[in-house]
């Protein structure tokens, strides 16, 4: 295992652990085909930019020697531009397409996954 070595690096990992489990609530809620707040998906999003910008700075003052931090970057990144097309499908048509999500959530536990313990190859 190869935490990030950093304040900013763990307290990265602390609030996108806990933008991940805030999604699976709502992608739970949202598969059992009911209605969720749009503020329980936006706070979710909101926490989970906030782990990317921390893991971001980290990386730009040169705290971060770990070579996990760049590609965990890359996914989270996929995982932000994922998440802004859910929210423009929800508020144009109401209904997210389960594909969607299931793509939304494997990118974020990839990030999740390389950040905590490394690319699996």
């Amino acid at each position: 295992m190869q935490l990030p070595e950093s304040g900013l690096g763990i307290t990265s990992l602390v609030i996108l652990v806990c933008a991940l489990i805030g999604g699976v609530l709502t992608a739970y809620v949202r598969l059992a085909e009911k209605n969720t707040p749009i503020d329980t998906g936006l706070l979710h999003g909101r926490a989970g930019a906030a782990a990317m910008m921390l893991l971001l700075a980290s990386l730009l003052m040169g705290n971060e020697t770990s070579q996990n931090i760049k590609p965990a970057l890359g996914l989270l990144a996929l995982t932000i531009g994922v998440g802004t097309a859910l929210y423009y499908l929800i508020r144009r048509k109401g209904v997210l397409p389960k594909s969607v999500i299931f793509l939304h959530g494997l990118f974020a536990v990839g990030a999740a996954y390389t950040l905590t313990f490394g690319l699996p190859f």
